[in-house]
């Protein structure tokens, strides 16, 4: 059961932003973990996450993100676009990751798999990978997700 928490919460924070404890805990009390803000802040303390400022609509908040010293890539995108994504820029309702050649349809098969909601479909080139979201609206957060995966602010 702990594991699987863990597991879970380094999932999470690997996939999409999370500022609190708080959020935390809702998260996973979607995913049908029964926790409270005690358990997450001793778990969060066992696993080493850190608490980083990011820029955010202009203001500086802070999300948890693994220490890149222990990278324990937590799914098969978040390695792909860690050790290979070079570049994320997005514009309107898609996004466009650059990869060294022959690395691309390696990342959109990747992003496939992850089935995030916000994404409609990829498409893989040699060095490019072209993701279509669903809305304008998700761009930006699909698009944070990928750089929060990079871990280097891309």
């Amino acid at each position: 059961m702990k594991e699987d928490r863990q597991r879970a919460v380094l999932q999470l924070v690997a996939t999409r932003p999370v500022h609190s404890q708080e959020e935390l805990v809702s998260l996973l009390q979607r995913q049908g973990f029964d926790v409270t803000q005690a358990t997450i802040s001793r778990d969060i303390k066992e696993l080493g996450l850190a608490k980083v400022p990011i820029r955010e609509n202009g203001t500086e908040i802070f999300k948890y993100v693994v220490p890149t010293a222990a990278v324990n890539y937590v799914s098969r995108l978040h390695r792909a676009v860690a050790e290979l994504v070079t570049s994320i820029e997005g514009s309107v309702n898609l996004i466009v990751l650059r990869t060294p050649p022959g690395s691309a349809m390696l990342v959109a098969s990747a992003v496939d798999e992850a089935k995030w909601p916000e994404v409609l479909g990829t498409l893989g080139g040699d060095d490019t990978v072209l993701i279509v979201v669903r809305s304008p609206e998700e761009m930006a957060v699909v698009k944070q997700r990928f750089i929060d995966l990079k871990g280097t602010g891309a």
